[in-house]
């Protein structure tokens, strides 16, 4: 069996939801050499009840700048259309402020400055939302107050 590469074990844990077991990846995609996910830049050790696990990791990011002029290294694309294949906004006659193509030219760079071309857009999804804490939802610090105390009676 030929080693995989960084990108096709990238690819393979963002297919897999972000996460894969380490003894699974290294017996399927690394031929017994485990050295090939020492590469902290990409890929994240940790242990979940016992289980040893591998995450993917990207210092990629989402540019946040209205109408950007593409000097950053960042991804340019409209957080609702990666998300859900539509904007609200490209409908009104002002339009979304944010490109709505991730094949554009700026994009294919970026992409390609971070060994991430290979990735399907559900894989490129994955590894953004478990990398870049801006793309969740804000914490409504009430509710888990709430929930809290709600737990704590019981």
């Amino acid at each position: 069996m030929i080693p995989a590469t960084e990108s096709e074990i990238l690819k393979f844990i963002c297919a897999n939801h972000g996460a894969v077991n380490t003894d699974d990846l290294v017996y399927n995609l690394c031929s017994g050499d485990p050295d090939i996910i020492n590469n902290r830049e990409k890929f994240v050790p940790y242990c979940l009840n016992g289980q040893p696990k591998v995450v993917a990791r990207t210092t990629l990011t989402l540019c946040n700048k209205r109408n950007c002029p593409g000097s950053c290294m960042k991804l340019h694309i409209c957080k609702a259309i990666l998300f859900s294949g539509s904007c609200q906004y490209s409908q009104f006659r002002t339009g979304c402020s944010f490109s709505h193509e991730l094949n554009s030219d700026h994009n294919v760079r970026i992409l390609g400055v971070h060994e991430l071309e290979s990735l399907s857009l559900m894989e490129l999804r994955t590894l953004l939302l478990q990398n870049d804490d801006r793309l969740l939802p804000p914490v409504n610090l009430q509710i888990l107050l709430l929930h809290k105390c709600m737990n704590d009676r019981f």
